[in-house]
């Protein structure tokens, strides 16, 4: 495996993540929902809660909403910013922020032309092809990108950036997609073909053209590390450094009763990238 954990630089360090998690261990506390499985867990929502806190963009873009907890962290995050949201699904959404724009269609079929693309983060939870969705928010002139699954090869059930950096290819886990899904990526392939992808848009085969795309385009891919580092992955198998290589964890025990959340959620962790693009 080819070890793409840091390109570029990003305007914080890990010491300041680590002096926020006690304020983001009091905003958790108050989250709308106690049970957000399926969601996000506090690995994640503090990273993406501190990334949006740190960049303030005036506009934040997430797609896949899930039940909507993460919309009310971004609120938390950055409260003056503008929030579209995106799901396919609105009706299982729990949590809807009152000044939200919400949206039952694609990313790359809105137009955001309205959208000041360098004041905005788009925040990607949809289990997409991320190498395309990499193409997409470049021809729209965005270049603040979060993508909360960004799985190791062989792990999850999309093309994401490690996958793309690892050389490693895509290969889905199931042929079983919903009419309106398939659309959407039939969509997606009439617009940004990749060089090296099939003509089967959910299979990718391992190649290096990918990665040099985007080296060429990304001026920071930044994996942001875990809270804590278990045993074992959410998988159930060996978190070693060969197979899953992953930044230093920003704590390595328990020191005080608020950390003992980001410990319990601890194996929700997928490698949440920051991506900024030249």
């Amino acid at each position: 495996m080819t070890d793409y954990l840091h390109i570029g630089t990003v305007p914080w360090t890990d010491e300041d993540m680590r002096k926020s998690l006690k304020e983001f261990s009091e905003i958790y506390e108050r989250r709308p929902m106690r049970d957000n499985t399926g969601g996000m867990q506090a690995p994640h929502m503090f990273l993406s809660w501190f990334v949006l806190k740190t960049l303030r963009p005036k506009t934040i873009i997430e797609s896949g909403l899930w039940l909507g907890q993460g919309t009310w962290f971004f609120e938390q995050a950055c409260p003056g910013a503008q929030l579209h949201c995106i799901d396919i699904n609105l009706d299982r959404v729990q949590y809807r922020s009152k000044g939200a724009i919400y949206y039952n269609r694609d990313f790359s079929m809105i137009d955001w032309s309205s959208v000041s693309a360098q004041e905005t983060v788009l925040f990607f939870d949809d289990h997409q092809n991320a190498y395309q969705r990499v193409m997409t928010a470049k021809w729209f002139g965005f270049v603040h990108l979060l993508f909360e699954d960004n799985y190791p090869p062989s792990r999850g059930d999309c093309y994401s950036l490690k996958k793309v950096f690892s050389h490693a290819g895509f290969a889905p886990i199931s042929s079983e997609e919903n009419s309106l899904s398939s659309a959407i990526k039939g969509k997606l392939a009439s617009l940004f073909r990749p060089v090296a992808s099939p003509v089967a848009i959910n299979y990718v085969q391992p190649n290096t053209v990918d990665a040099q795309y985007l080296r060429g385009n990304i001026e920071t891919y930044h994996e942001l590390p875990p809270v804590f580092k278990t045993t074992n992955t959410r998988w159930g198998d060996l978190w070693d450094e060969h197979t899953y290589p992953t930044p230093t964890p920003l704590l390595s025990s328990v020191e005080e009763p608020y950390q003992q959340v980001f410990l319990d959620e601890a194996a929700s962790y997928t490698w949440m990238s920051y991506v900024k693009l030249k």
